[in-house]
């Protein structure tokens, strides 16, 4: 890097280069990460990366129901995450976690909109990105990259390229934007009177109804000449820069900072589920169903210039004079025409059917290949299967099919397991561990074990209270059963404070389970199966093995393991017993009374 570069001329010459050049990936492969990029969104979107895009020029998309196919097949929703504690004293707070996840941070985060987010990006382009966003983790939109290393997404810096309207620019000062303390050149709204109503859009400028600004946002591993404006370009460090463009003079584009600091870390994180050794981007399935659909389109088109040319009616005579006495444009229907004697009239052949069986051949089965790359087949599309096919042959195919479908489901659990506890973990526990107010609907089993514990807790807390202050302490029976009347007034819908560091000396060691990737919850379903069995069938006996040491607690274990909180099965040792019944005809004896 030349010592005179700024972070503005770095930036344009950057995404100058990011635009054009290519990077060798094999012997006889070039690859751009733009255009990889684009040429997917455009034909997934029904639109031709090339040539004249109208309603006039055939294009049968292929791409999209095998797409919507697999976003439906690799969906992992919010109930596929399960959250377990293995530690008997982390229990208390496993319960806590679990409830503030589903009842408060999956609501206000709309959590399922970044599960489809990241499923859809990987699917279609063979990878996605995350970064730590203000309330929960953020898939970047993978078109808005000024410029990364092709050959590794997270190899070198990176630049995203925004364009913010005025308001949304202010709200940003919340984050230290245009604050020169954080070595901004211009404050936001000075940058704003500076703005144009222009959105610049793959190269060309677009008119708006009002003012953009166009910002660009680079992070990674940079000289400490564009951190501090000195001449050190030796030494690196994690940055991010915030920088705003604008038109000056001479219709010149000029550059400002609204913020630059150095990172702690890497605020990003990426993923792919088939990687390319070479390249920043995986191969999704997007990427594989390209040919196909170029190739359809193309004989789509040519097709489509067939049928043009054989819907025109063009009549030859023999009879010389008959163009002069008749104009067939202008005759009706059933208009009598006549013809010299031994002459006649015939049409020009401008179809065979043949070549349009050959067209048709051609495009079924590229279909057919399509189907294959992406794992949709018939039934899976919804399709009806060929006659004579037997359902467990269909069940079969299917099953099949969900093959690929499920690896790839499976190796995007994993990273969604990382991304909790790289961010979404972190940010819950300090909510909790910080104090906070949440509402919370408990079901009875929640409000038994609760209540039971909370009672206990505050009968020896008052005791405590009044030891400490030279009182008699009350008999915890009596103080638990004040405590027990005031909460059965309560409710199902509890406000759980969670005190300000009350598990300050609890680890916190959480296991997360994301579509059974990391524990087989059919298998441990079928034990506890086993189990229930077993406890109804002899309750006596289940009663006098949880009194046995150690044996409680593996019961427990095995209730988290699978997912099911012990919360809801608090009670189960002490199942009322039956009293055995007299056989019949035997003598019953008599109670005496007096």
């Amino acid at each position: 890097m030349p010592i005179d570069q700024n972070i503005y001329t770095y930036i344009k010459s950057e995404e100058s280069r990011f635009d054009t050049e290519e990077i060798k990936v094999g012997d006889n492969w070039n690859w751009n990460f733009r255009n990889h990029v684009q040429m997917i969104f455009h034909l997934k979107n029904g639109q031709f990366f090339t040539g004249e895009n109208n309603f006039l020029r055939a294009f049968n998309n292929i791409m999209e129901p095998i797409l919507n196919l697999s976003y439906w097949s690799e969906d992992i929703e919010v109930k596929d995450i399960v959250f377990y504690i293995e530690e008997e004293n982390g229990r208390v707070l496993s319960f806590l976690i679990k409830k503030y996840h589903d009842e408060v941070f999956v609501k206000e985060n709309n959590i399922d909109t970044l599960l489809d987010e990241i499923t859809e990006d990987d699917v279609d382009y063979g990878g996605v990105l995350v970064q730590k966003g203000e309330k929960r983790p953020e898939v970047i939109y993978l078109p808005s990259i000024a410029f990364c290393d092709q050959t590794d997404m997270e190899g070198g810096p990176m630049a995203f390229k925004y364009n913010f309207s005025p308001d949304k620019l202010r709200q940003m000062a919340s984050k230290g934007w245009g604050d020169e303390k954080n070595g901004a050149t211009i404050s936001i709204d000075d940058l704003i009177v500076l703005a144009e109503p222009v959105k610049d859009s793959g190269g060309q400028d677009n008119k708006t109804t009002g003012k953009n600004i166009e910002v660009y946002i680079v992070r990674g591993s940079l000289p400490e000449h564009y951190l501090k404006d000195n001449d050190n370009m030796e030494d690196y460090y994690n940055q991010i820069h915030i920088v705003g463009f604008y038109t000056g003079e001479n219709s010149k584009q000029e550059g400002v900072t609204l913020l630059r600091l150095k990172e702690s870390e890497s605020g990003l994180k990426f993923h792919t589920s088939k990687k390319i050794y070479g390249r920043a981007l995986g191969r999704g399935v997007g990427e594989g169903l390209l040919h196909p659909q170029i190739w359809t389109n193309f004989l789509e088109i040519h097709k489509m210039n067939m049928l043009e040319a054989g819907s025109k009616v063009l009549p030859y005579t023999d009879d010389d004079a008959f163009a002069n006495r008749n104009n067939l444009q202008d005759k009706e229907n059933l208009e009598m025409s006549t013809i010299e004697e031994g002459k006649v009239i015939r049409l020009i052949p401008t179809i065979e059917p043949a070549k349009i069986q050959l067209f048709e051949g051609s495009i079924n089965s590229f279909f057919e290949q399509a189907q294959t790359i992406g794992s949709a087949f018939d039934p899976m599309l919804g399709k009806e299967q060929a006659s004579g096919t037997t359902f467990r042959g269909q069940e079969r195919t299917v099953a099949q099919g969900r093959g690929l479908h499920d690896r790839r489901r499976g190796q995007r659990a994993k990273f969604i397991e990382e991304l909790y506890r790289w961010d979404i973990i972190p940010r819950m526990t300090k909510k909790i561990l910080g104090g906070t107010k949440f509402l919370a609907t408990l079901t009875t089993e929640e409000m038994n074990w609760t209540s039971e514990r909370m009672i206990e807790n505050y009968a020896n807390k008052r005791r405590n209270e009044q030891v400490l202050s030279g009182e008699l302490p009350t008999e915890k029976e009596v103080l638990m059963e004040e405590a027990s009347k005031k909460f059965k007034k309560v409710g199902n819908k509890w406000l759980i404070n969670i005190l300000k560091n009350e598990f300050k000396n609890v680890e916190i060691k959480i296991g997360i389970n994301v579509a059974s990737k990391q524990k087989n919850l059919i298998a441990m379903t079928d034990k506890i199966l086993s189990i229930f069995q077993f406890i109804f069938s002899n309750p006596q006996g289940f009663q006098q093995v949880m009194q046995m040491s150690g044996m409680s607690a593996a019961f427990n274990d095995i209730l988290e393991f699978s997912g099911i909180s012990g919360v809801d099965f608090s009670n189960i040792g002490q199942l009322p017993v039956q009293q055995a019944q007299p056989a019949v005809g035997a003598k019953v004896p008599q109670t005496l009374n007096g």
